[in-house]
């Protein structure tokens, strides 16, 4: 019996301690956002309502060429919260440990539909103000890729975020990070966005999906998008896919040819 109410104990404990954690992760609104609405978008914002305005913007011009593009029918407009402070981001993604991992290159993510993104107004990031406010473009296309295929494979989902806003990579990629494996293209699970982030998948993931359009017809990516089925998407399957895409990538030109 003692030792069943201490297991007892320690599991309330346990599961008290993750609910004091993850309890921000259920509010995405805070009591002091104002609010912008508009064709495509609502945006949610604290204080700092210049930058919201250019986030807004911005998300409002392309976001009906990205719904085009995905071949999508859901254009119920996206959510897009805007936290002035990136450790509020964090903390409305992961919870209160968010901030404690010291990912200071994390600006911005998406919660199924819904975008979540660092103020363009906070310097504290690793990014510059600019960079902020393109990055919700690469949000909005995971919000939408969530509606078209909430089973979509991070590395899909991320090469088409990336493609579709034109995180275009740097120079010299082959010579400054390995080439990821088949499996590791595969990345799933709590830790995939930090093993994703070591393996170049931000960069490699783009160069998938401008292989798959420039060899395939677009329309077929987008099936893949929606289905995960490359057999009937190419006619070929994932690893004869990745064995080409391999082949591409050592005969692309450098960005800086």
């Amino acid at each position: 019996m003692r030792l069943t109410r201490i297991v007892l104990i320690g599991l309330s404990l346990v599961l008290l301690l993750a609910l004091m954690n993850f309890w921000p992760t259920f509010f995405w609104e805070t009591s002091d956002m104002h609010r912008i609405e508009g064709e495509t978008t609502t945006v949610f914002y604290q204080q700092e309502e210049a930058a919201a305005r250019q986030v807004f913007q911005t998300a409002e011009a392309r976001a009906p060429d990205i719904i085009q593009l995905l071949d999508t029918d859901n254009t119920l407009p996206i959510e897009i919260y805007i936290y002035d402070r990136q450790t509020d981001m964090q903390t409305k993604k992961y919870g209160r440990i968010g901030p404690l991992l010291g990912l200071d290159w994390y600006i911005g993510d998406n919660v199924k539909d819904r975008v979540l993104l660092t103020s363009p107004a906070d310097t504290s990031s690793a990014h510059e103000s600019d960079t902020i406010v393109n990055a919700v473009l690469h949000e909005l296309v995971h919000a939408y890729n969530h509606r078209i295929n909430p089973k979509m494979s991070y590395w899909l989902d991320n090469g088409l975020a990336g493609y579709l806003s034109d995180q275009v990579p740097g120079e010299d990629l082959l010579g400054r990070i390995p080439i990821p494996t088949l499996e590791e293209t595969k990345v799933s699970g709590p830790l995939a966005p930090l093993r994703f982030a070591d393996m170049g998948g931000y960069e490699y993931s783009y160069t998938y999906i401008e292989f798959l359009d420039h060899h395939y017809d677009w329309s077929m990516v987008v099936e893949l998008a929606k289905t995960g089925d490359f057999v009937w998407c190419f006619g070929v399957d994932e690893a004869q896919v990745y064995q080409e895409w391999v082949r591409y990538l050592n005969e692309r030109p450098s960005q800086a040819d």
